[in-house]
């Protein structure tokens, strides 16, 4: 795994729905890369490197996006307080820790790592 180092310049926009939700945009000239990143908080969890033309691309996707929205009067969808609700409540759910899945996860890989140990220091029959 690499660590780019963050850069001086960049740019941060908070997610309208809150919960510390944030992405940050990054440009490294020197790697020829433009970096995003996803964050909860103070904590990164998860980036994608784009070349200057993917880059591009996503530019002009959010550019028609703008467009399209600026000519079109907002609509709120009936499911609109659905979809917020879920979503405040997944947002609880990760801030309450590790997932389910991954506490047995660790529980499983740790008991395969003791019994491997006790069989090593435990004499042979």
């Amino acid at each position: 795994m690499t660590v780019m180092a963050l850069p001086a310049h960049g740019h941060w926009a908070e997610d309208a729905r809150g919960e510390g939700r944030s992405i940050r945009v990054s440009t490294h000239v020197e790697k020829g890369l433009v970096n995003l990143s996803l964050w909860r908080g103070e904590t990164c969890v998860g980036t994608a490197r784009l070349s200057p033309e993917d880059a591009a691309g996503v530019v002009a996707g959010l550019s028609d996006g703008l467009a399209a929205m600026a000519v079109r009067p907002r609509i709120v969808s009936p499911e609109a307080a659905r979809v917020a609700d879920l979503e405040a409540r997944l947002a609880r759910l990760e801030h309450q820790g590790q997932p389910l899945w991954r506490r047995a996860a660790d529980a499983v890989t740790g008991w395969g790592v003791r019994a491997a140990v006790r069989s090593a220091v435990s004499p042979r029959r």
